[in-house]
């Protein structure tokens, strides 16, 4: 054998061997790192949703399947029924491209408890407005059963004053969270109930 051609044969293997190893950790691994990315990203979020610590509600996740992809869904119990979630979804059309949100949903009073950002990439200043109070607290108490628009759409959610593509995301993402729980609720519940069987 030449060489060359063992030097080739010698790298391959490294390389074969190399590749397992990152393929076993990355598969190891997963679970941990999807348990930190809820905690560090989706956590402040939860926990202003449901005023709770998010260790607490982290707990309380299942994944719907949907056409888009998985849909995390966070979920709270009062009286051995499911009250409350908290939907994370992609509010497609912002400035700076798409927005991560969350959005709560009170199934006893059906109406809507809030809406978080999870992640952006809006311009600070403008569009970053999307994380500030005055904005998010427009979404407490809006009935589950009426599409969300702005006001220039006729809609009750004031626009962020010349970010109105970031607002629109905003609204997208949660006319889709509150067509998916219209449309999935009761497979929701069911996957639920599953998860607390096991």
């Amino acid at each position: 054998m030449s060489e060359i051609t063992r030097m080739v044969v010698v790298l391959s293997l490294i390389a074969g061997v190399c590749s397992a190893a990152l393929t076993s950790a990355n598969y190891l691994l997963d679970p941990y790192v999807n348990k930190q990315t809820d905690l560090n990203v989706r956590g402040p979020a939860l926990e202003r949703l449901f005023g709770i610590p998010a260790e607490e509600v982290l707990v309380n996740k299942v994944v719907v399947a949907d056409e888009n992809g998985d849909v995390p869904v966070f979920f709270m119990k009062g009286d051995d029924t499911v009250s409350r979630l908290a939907i994370e979804v992609i509010g497609k059309g912002g400035y700076g491209g798409d927005l991560t949100i969350m959005v709560g949903i009170d199934l006893v009073n059906e109406k809507l408890t809030g809406m978080e950002t999870v992640s952006h990439s809006e311009t600070p200043g403008l569009g970053a407005r999307i994380e500030e109070l005055v904005f998010r607290r427009q979404w407490q108490g809006l009935p589950m059963d009426q599409a969300v628009a702005i006001t220039a759409d006729g809609g009750v959610i004031d626009a962020i004053s010349g970010a109105s593509a970031t607002s629109r995301a905003a609204v997208n993402g949660t006319n889709e969270v509150l067509d998916f729980v219209r449309e999935r609720k009761d497979e929701i519940l069911v996957q639920i109930a599953a998860q607390e069987k096991e």
